[in-house]
């Protein structure tokens, strides 16, 4: 832990002071915009969180900038590495490609953002001011796609870190992330770029081009980009390659799962957990697993296998070391851990000066994408075969009469490894028209103000699907009354060297759709109401209309359920439609008075009428306090709301799977510390060393229509910012707080059934979310066969922290020296599922410093400009965080196969992350050279069992940290 803490010194030392002031919303980046912006002080547009005019230096909230010419020079490649390595986002979860093979909202391949950790369906994203609609597929499409955006025409990102839903209605409850896009192309260009790993996988391959048109009274913006993201398999990587327990023996240090421990130390996958296949369960005769003799021989009724024997080579001391390493199929290491992604983006603009109705600006913007990912990985298929010999079960399973089914096994369970591979294909359309105009003189006293209209409309259409296993085709008896075409006993068909007939005779390729469409029409006008002392009063009032619908049908197969071992869904279809009235207003109250250069109030409110969740109504209150010309005060306080999105309404049933050691508390409950959960478990009758249910559970979901109530949330700010003379620095501190009522989430498998056996009454309600074999089952006696995790409203999620952005800029004799970047301290990031228990499989209900949800991230970049050469370094940090808080017991002193003391490390520490790259500016040519991750840090391990999924090593939920590893780019711009 000292080297964590030498760190962070040396963070707060030496970047902490080159910290950019995201507040004055303007980027050092682009010197020739600010020069403007200075010498323009009159200039006034409309700011990311205002309906109303002013300049962006004086902003009541606070506002990063992310520029997409800084994320180049740093590497990144699209929008959502832009985003989501923000320090207001990258200390939370996020989606992006890495989540093949998981059911996530948004389907394979979506990229979100989810700001303060709030979720994505609270972090509301703009296009040039306007509401895009989401995009992905499955039933759960909600959060916009950050996919859709092509990078090449991004100019910048403005993030509101602050609630906004009285400025731009439901979602804006964590804040707002506004794309602005490039409005002119002086000369056409065309720019190449390469970003490839040191070692191989995960590389990106981008080429764009853009061309402008001028005209006299207006102009037309053409781009478009294509962009190939190579996927990153687990074998490209040591820490994906090999998952291990990682458990220690606490008093000595040493590893319990050591590979030397396996007959077959040395090899490839010697002491890896890999998919365990190539063997064969007997569920009757209770003999065990059959696993491939290394003789040859076998027993006489399955040539070639004999029984397993006794432990694994995790086992307590003194146990049989096993080979199960050996069982491992070279074919896993193929599995996607990075997805691979393709993108097509075409983009216009125009904007043109029309001389109607006293002068009116008319803008257009065109907007088309098409995505395809694909997922590939492997997965265990282990039908129920029941045999002959088994009676009467084998009556029970349409076997007894069956001739050619005459082992002696009974009822028996391949094991064997199957493809599991899908995709989602993604056309997204976006067009919007807006017009901009003033009141002609004849409207006497509104003629100074002016007006906007505008109307957009968004469609995604996808298709997703994948390869599965038919449930009526695949021998298990649970399913299909017919004999397998396949012998399961057959060490071809087991070892997975089966032909191509019998995966086509098993398998089927599947194919659903999801469309999602939107509209949105708005109106606003701004203006001067009257004078007071300070100066005018700056109103603005509105109105807009959204119309949105879902429309997602999964294939035939997975709406019968004949999807063996895999989701199911029902047809996922709804829409909804809202009514929005508001208005702002800006009270100057003090102008030129002793520390009071000027006092400003800012009032805004909207009001809902959705037709799923009625009518509501949200307000906002900001001061902005210049107390004197270097030291500037703001505060925020409002209310936020947010509609129950489409698909936590109407999302048709759908069906996941989790392992039963990670929802069941009913395993091994006579060492539980949990005097509940013994006494609860044991009530059920269910053994004191009972070690679990066979099979995965089924969990089903599905939408709460006419249950779920709106979404409701208070935010507060509070803010210093300082300018001093002496200097070109600007500091800004903002302490923030985001409380959400009512919360619209799924409680998840895992605390439905916690919740039923460690509560303080039993049976309770939650009890009734699940279904339990009883002990006369034949295959898997007391095994949970099904949890109902259907969306609902909880009850709260508060958080809570501050922003600290520095920026320095000065200008040598030998070159520009700039420092600039941002850190968040989250102090608070607290769930409580329903007062006053909290959930009872946790020890705490903030989840502040666990993994995937550090305290503390901070990003910088130094750089020096000479000439035609501009140098550049990035560091970011992820402060380290630990799972311990989620356990009521030590994970350093547990139980280990047989070991009474065992250390689990859930501990992760600080990690910097190093970026560095030159770029040379000539008339017609630039090019970027760089690479990411200097220093090669590899992301940080964990023991298995700490409450994290892991994807090797490595937990899979701590999206903060680089899978691909040092990676080297080149980026090459051509004017003509």
């Amino acid at each position: 832990m000292s080297n964590f803490w030498e760190r962070e010194r040396l963070l707060r030392s030496t970047i902490l002071a080159g910290f950019a002031a995201a507040g004055l919303a303007i980027s050092p980046a682009y010197a020739q915009d600010e020069e403007e912006d200075e010498s323009s002080d009159e200039e006034v547009i409309v700011v990311t969180g205002s309906l109303l005019r002013r300049s962006e230096f004086t902003s009541v909230a606070p506002i990063q900038v992310v520029t997409a010419e800084v994320a180049t020079l740093e590497g990144l490649v699209d929008a959502a590495e832009m985003l989501q390595t923000a320090s207001v986002a990258s200390g939370s979860f996020q989606l992006n490609n890495q989540f093949g093979g998981f059911v996530v909202e948004g389907g394979t391949g979506v990229n979100s953002i989810s700001l303060r950790g709030l979720g994505a369906q609270r972090s509301l994203v703009l296009l040039n001011g306007h509401r895009p609609g989401p995009a992905g597929v499955r039933g759960q499409v909600g959060a916009f796609d950050l996919n859709v955006i092509p990078s090449s025409v991004v100019q910048r990102f403005e993030i509101l870190k602050d609630g906004a839903s009285s400025i731009y209605g439901s979602d804006a409850v964590a804040g707002v992330i506004n794309v602005i896009t490039r409005t002119e192309v002086e000369r056409p260009e065309l720019t190449v770029a390469i970003n490839q790993p040191f070692e191989s996988g995960g590389e990106t391959y981008d080429i764009s081009g853009a061309y402008g048109l001028n005209f006299d009274r207006g102009n037309i913006v053409l781009a478009a980009q294509y962009q190939l993201r190579e996927d990153l398999s687990l074998g490209d990587r040591d820490y994906l390659s090999c998952q291990q327990d990682l458990v220690y023996d606490a008093p000595n240090g040493n590893r319990l799962d050591r590979e030397d421990r396996s007959i077959t130390a040395g090899t490839e996958f010697s002491g890896c957990n890999h998919i365990y296949a190539n063997t064969l369960i007997d569920n009757l005769y209770g003999t065990g697993r059959y696993i491939p003799d290394p003789t040859g021989t076998g027993v006489s009724y399955f040539p070639g296998y004999r029984p397993r024997a006794n432990g694994r080579y995790d086992d307590a001391p003194g146990a049989t070391a096993f080979y199960e390493d050996v069982l491992a199929d070279p074919r896993v290491l193929t599995t996607d851990a990075i997805n691979r992604q393709e993108r097509m983006s075409f983009y216009a603009t125009s904007n043109f000066a029309l001389d109607i109705l006293g002068g009116v600006d008319w803008g257009s913007e065109f907007l088309f994408t098409r995505r395809e990912t694909t997922s590939d990985g492997w997965r265990q298929f282990f039908p129920l075969v029941g045999g002959a010999q088994a009676a009467p079960f084998g009556a029970i399973y349409g076997y007894a009469n069956d001739p050619t089914y005459d082992h002696p096994l009974g009822l028996v369970q391949p094991v064997v490894l199957w493809p599991s591979n899908s995709f989602a294909h993604v056309d997204y359309t976006a067009i919007n028209t807006q017009l901009d105009g003033g009141f002609s003189p004849w409207f006497g006293p509104m003629s100074d103000w002016s007006w906007s209209a505008s109307v957009q409309y968004s469609r995604s259409d996808a298709e997703y699907g994948g390869n599965a296993i038919v449930a009526s085709r695949s021998g298990d008896s649970r399913f299909d009354d017919d004999a397998p075409i396949y012998d399961p006993y057959d060490p071809t068909f087991l070892s997975g060297n089966y032909d191509q007939s019998i995966y086509d005779s098993i398998s089927a390729d599947i194919l659903g759709t999801t469309v999602y469409e939107q509209t949105v029409v708005n109106a606003v006008t701004t203006g001067e109401l009257f004078d007071l002392p300070a100066g005018p009063i700056g109103a603005a009032f509105g109105y807009e209309y959204r119309e949105f619908s879902i429309n997602d049908t999964p294939d035939q197969l997975s709406r019968d359920g004949e999807l063996w071992g895999s989701t199911s869904a029902q047809v996922t279809a709804g829409e909804d439609s809202v009514h929005e009235f508001y208005g702002e207003l800006e009270i100057p109250l003090l102008a030129g008075a002793p520390l009071a250069e000027s006092v400003t109030l800012s009032l805004s409110g909207r009001t809902f009428d959705y037709e799923s969740a009625g009518s509501n109504e949200v307000w906002k209150a900001g001061l902005n306090w210049q107390v004197t010309p270097t030291v500037r005060i703001r505060a925020t306080q409002g209310t936020s709301y947010r509609a129950p999105g489409l698909y936590e309404l109407f999302l048709g049933n759908q069906s996941a799977f989790a392992d039963q050691l990670a929802i069941d508390p009913c395993i091994d409950w006579q060492n539980s510390t949990n005097a509940n959960i013994r006494t609860n478990c044991a009530a059920e009758g269910i053994p004191g060393d009972f070690t679990g249910g066979a099979s995965s559970a089924t969990v089903l979901s599905g939408g709460g229509a006419g249950v779920l109530e709106p979404e409701t949330s208070d935010a507060r700010t509070f803010g210093v910012v300082w300018t001093p003379e002496f200097a070109a620095l600007s500091v800004a501190v903002d302490f923030f707080e985001i409380e959400v009522f009512d919360q619209i989430s799924q409680l998840g498998a895992a605390s439905i059934v916690f919740s039923c056996y460690a509560g303080d009454t039993y049976p309770n309600n939650f009890c009734n979310l699940f279904d339990r074999n009883g002990n006369t089952n034949p295959v898997s006696a007391f095994a949970i066969t099904e949890v109902r995790d259907s969306y609902l409203n909880i009850n709260s999620q508060i958080t809570d922290g501050v922003d600290l952005t520095v920026r320095y800029q000065h200008e040598f004799d030998f070159g520009d020296l700039t420092l600039d970047g941002q850190a968040t301290w989250t102090n608070t990031d607290e769930v409580n599922l329903f007062d006053p228990s909290l959930p009872t499989n946790f020890a705490t209900n903030d989840f502040n410093g666990t993994i995937g949800d550090p305290e503390f991230v901070a990003n910088g970049r130094i750089a020096f400009t000479r000439g035609d050469w501009t140098y550049n370094w990035f560091v970011n940090y992820v402060e380290g965080t630990s799972n311990q808080s989620l356990y009521s017991t030590d994970l350093s002193s547990q139980s280990y196969f047989g070991y009474a003391d065992a250390y689990y490390d859930s501990d992760i520490e600080g990690l910097f992350y190093h970026d560095a790259s030159v770029r040379w500016t000539g008339d017609t040519l630039q090019i970027l050279a760089g690479v990411s991750n200097v220093f090669g840090e590899e992301p940080p391990t964990l023991s298995t069992g700490v409450g994290a999924t892991r994807r090797g090593n490595v937990a899979l939920s701590a999206t903060q940290y680089d899978l691909r590893g040092r990676t080297g780019f080149v980026r090459v711009t051509k004017t003509f």
